[in-house]
């Protein structure tokens, strides 16, 4: 098995930074709250840049060519296509509960709870991007 190139690695790294960090907010949190997200977002901020930096340092070779920059242009495609798919999907959703009378939420719990939701479909995105450029690394594409 050949070894990773620099991308690869950092693309390895911010995979298992954003399931880590993110996997934990989202999993073990009980309630909504705006200071629990800017925890989260700050935390992963730190993470990748500890990660990303440690890689920068012991990778000798950090050139990229144009098989890099396709590859990443296919991996944000992909983010787009996710983000804009789960934002009508969202919507459609929110209207079919709003006409059926159905949002129990009110005030400042709505706002947090769409807060959430709304994050939660960035991060899908994210790392639906990020696994995208991976796979096609791997395909060695």
């Amino acid at each position: 098995m050949p070894s990773l190139s620099y991308r690869e690695k950092t693309l390895y790294a911010s995979l298992i930074a954003e399931i880590l960090v993110y996997g934990s907010y989202f999993f073990f949190h009980r309630e909504n709250s705006v200071n629990k997200v800017a925890a989260m977002i700050l935390g992963i901020i730190v993470l990748q840049a500890l990660v990303q930096g440690a890689i920068a340092l012991f990778t000798r070779n950090r050139v990229t060519d144009e098989r890099d920059r396709l590859i990443e242009l296919r991996g944000y495609r992909a983010g787009y296509l996710t983000i804009a798919t789960l934002m009508v999907v969202g919507l459609a959703l929110l209207w079919f509960h709003a006409a059926a009378g159905r949002l129990p939420m009110e005030g400042r719990m709505m706002g947090l709870h769409f807060l959430s939701v709304f994050f939660g479909m960035l991060v899908i995105a994210d790392i639906t991007k990020t696994a995208t450029q991976i796979v096609s690394y791997r395909r060695a594409i």
